[in-house]
């Protein structure tokens, strides 16, 4: 995920005014049947999908209608979505990553959806796959239905480890996943400097966008909470072999000559066609299912392929799976007709579309036998969920997460081990978990 920088800071004002223009739109003028829906995906790919979901709800659903809003800011930024909802001019609906809705129920942001679930005859929670279900649960009741899903992989450049002298053969994924010591092995091969010292070209990051510490962490077996005794768990073994390996190739690599790079061939705030993979500067890059559509886009001449995520040691194939969902949150003007666009936009209908155009993956079990919607590359993905890991449903995750940012920062720069980063994590967030416990 990219960060604001200078360009960022000057946008500022512009994303404050969209803001306030955004809020009072939202505000009591908005007519009986009318309908806001909030998002914070507001990519090019993604704002396309949505659009045409809410233009095909508006068309079969002539007594309502929706307007899509997008939210600046990013997904991490709910600022907006607090303000608005605390002074009464929140949205109907919003596109919450599935992975804080409990979070958020917890502090009394989300409307329950239960008594709208249970008047349904039937029991939605068949109808979707199971870890997804499970994360739109807090305390036994549903504050959310899913929406997409995903999953995990490894993207290398064919031609880029052919010129390094790699055979891409090696990662072809009818053998297995490789190791990540073979990973790093490829990786170094790759790498080169220019007259300046300067990197022009790198085989792997293994911070920098899915190939960060939850994914390292999840690889290696972490489970993150001890719900019996109602314990984050930030100190695991799993967790200190996750910042372990980003301290190693750190130091190896030089954390100040990869920024470098990065800032070289995928600035901050720079068009989503200029990534250091797409231009062939970088040789693999850890990503999910959703690349796919990126790539077709916007580099649909490079030659490339898929292969399982690196795992310690084994053959046993590994990738989490993670998420969107759509909430309905408090003080919501039009609540029956909000939960009907979210059976809608979830159901079979809006995920149909929202595959079609994005190629993440849906989480409406039906859809993922439907081979219309995938082609080889999107299905491998889709081989891979059944098996897939996610990050377990706690009230805290998004204190947690970013504590786990912060931590594998200084751990990258060299600032803390390890076992330091990760206590300062546990003592940050563990007592914002006591409130919640115990916890069902």
């Amino acid at each position: 995920m990219k960060r604001f920088g200078l360009r960022g800071l000057l946008f500022l004002p512009l994303m404050l005014s969209l803001l306030t223009m955004m809020l009072s739109s939202c505000g009591a003028s908005r007519g009986p049947n009318e309908l806001v829906f909030w998002t914070a995906n507001t990519g090019d790919i993604d704002m396309s999908a949505q659009k045409q979901i809410v233009d095909a709800f508006n068309k079969a659903n002539p007594d309502l209608h929706v307007t899509l809003v997008g939210v600046p800011g990013g997904i991490s930024n709910l600022a907006p979505l607090v303000t608005a909802v605390r002074g009464g001019t929140g949205p109907d609906v919003y596109f919450l990553d599935r992975f804080t809705v409990s979070q958020f129920a917890a502090i009394g942001l989300l409307n329950d959806l239960q008594p709208y679930v249970s008047k349904e005859g039937q029991d939605l929670s068949q109808l979707y796959e199971p870890f997804a279900w499970q994360e739109t649960q807090f305390q036994g009741h549903t504050y959310a239905l899913p929406m997409d899903t995903d999953a995990r992989a490894l993207y290398y450049n064919k031609d880029l480890l052919s010129q390094a002298g790699v055979d891409p053969a090696i990662l072809d994924p009818k053998n297995g996943p490789i190791s990540i010591d073979t990973l790093k092995q490829i990786a170094f091969k790759v790498n080169h400097k220019d007259s300046r010292g300067a990197y022009d070209r790198l085989g792997f990051i293994p911070w920098d966008n899915q190939a960060f510490h939850v994914t390292w962490a999840l690889d290696f077996g972490a489970k993150f909470i001890d719900k019996a005794k109602c314990q984050v768990t930030p100190t695991e073994p799993a967790m200190m072999e996750s910042l372990q390996l980003i301290n190693d190739w750190a130091k190896e690599l030089d954390p100040h000559k990869v920024q470098a790079f990065l800032d070289t061939y995928q600035p901050a705030n720079s068009p989503p066609s200029q990534t250091a993979f797409f231009t062939g500067h970088l040789a693999m890059e850890l990503t999910g299912d959703w690349e796919l559509s990126s790539l077709q886009k916007y580099a649909p001449n490079l030659h490339y392929g898929i292969t399982y995520v690196p795992v310690m040691s084994g053959k046993t194939p590994f990738t989490w799976a993670g998420g969107f969902s759509t909430v309905m949150p408090t003080n919501a003007h039009n609540p029956q007709g909000a939960y009907r666009f979210m059976r809608f936009m979830t159901g079979p209908d809006g995920q149909r579309i929202y595959t079609k155009v994005t190629t993440h993956l849906p989480t409406y079990k039906s859809l993922l036998t439907d081979d219309s919607l995938f082609d080889t590359n999107h299905r491998f993905f889709t081989k891979m969920l059944s098996d897939a890991h996610s990050r377990p449903p706690m009230p805290v995750w998004s204190q947690l997460w970013d504590e786990f940012n912060t931590a594998s920062d200084k751990v990258r720069l060299g600032e803390a081990t390890p076992q330091q980063a990760l206590q300062s994590v546990y003592d940050r967030v563990q007592p914002q978990l006591v409130q919640y416990c115990p916890l069902r």
